[in-house]
């Protein structure tokens, strides 16, 4: 059998989705590194919409429903989820058991890399992220649009002064290396002649 490909996950989740796909990105990127002011600790991991007053209902079901149709997606094409050590050996129901946590898990794993995680809910953005404990629901954070826009307007000015640094510093380095290069090749055909 062929190896799995995104492609192939990415065209059958969108599929199944009711709102075709629109929150799965064409390709992987690592929009889980999306800006945010802060990135929640180990424990709020563990925890769900541990931001967010008030359950958004309608956020967790969207996003069980993305992780249904990557984990059907994963099933169809044939995957078979890895067990750690521990998991192995079990037989029957613990067996099954243990490869449904697998794939739960791979599928976050998958839906980290496919999943677009900011979203807007009316005059909030919510940042969603996948829990760390596989059966646990989705790590939900929120903040109001107008501080999102200029968080972001500040990040971008910020990133573009660092690059124009690092860039000058770069040609720094390029030119330090030009002028020891030509000091060798003089050294060198001074020993050969």
């Amino acid at each position: 059998m062929s190896p799995v490909t995104y492609e192939q996950i990415i065209a059958g989740a969108r599929a199944k989705l009711a709102d075709n796909g629109k929150r799965i990105a064409n390709s992987p990127h690592p929009f889980r590194w999306a800006w945010w002011p802060a990135d929640p600790t180990f424990d709020q991991e563990l925890l769900s919409d541990h931001s967010v007053p008030g359950p958004l209902p309608q956020v967790e079901e969207a996003f069980r429903a993305e992780i249904a149709a990557v984990s059907e997606m994963l099933g169809k094409s044939g995957h078979t989820p890895e067990l750690a050590r521990w998991q192995k050996g079990g037989s029957g129901p613990v067996g099954r058991m243990m490869s449904s946590l697998s794939l739960q898990a791979d599928s976050l794993g998958l839906w980290d890399e496919i999943g677009i995680p900011i979203r807007r809910h009316g005059e909030l953005i919510l940042h969603i992220r996948s829990p760390r404990d596989v059966m646990g629901s989705p790590v939900v954070e929120a903040m109001h649009v107008d501080n999102y826009v200029a968080g972001v307007c500040a990040k971008t000015a910020d990133d573009a002064a660092t690059i124009g640094r690092l860039k000058k510093r770069i040609g720094l380095w390029r030119s330090v290396a030009g002028v020891l290069f030509i000091l060798l090749a003089l050294v060198v055909l001074a020993l050969l002649t």
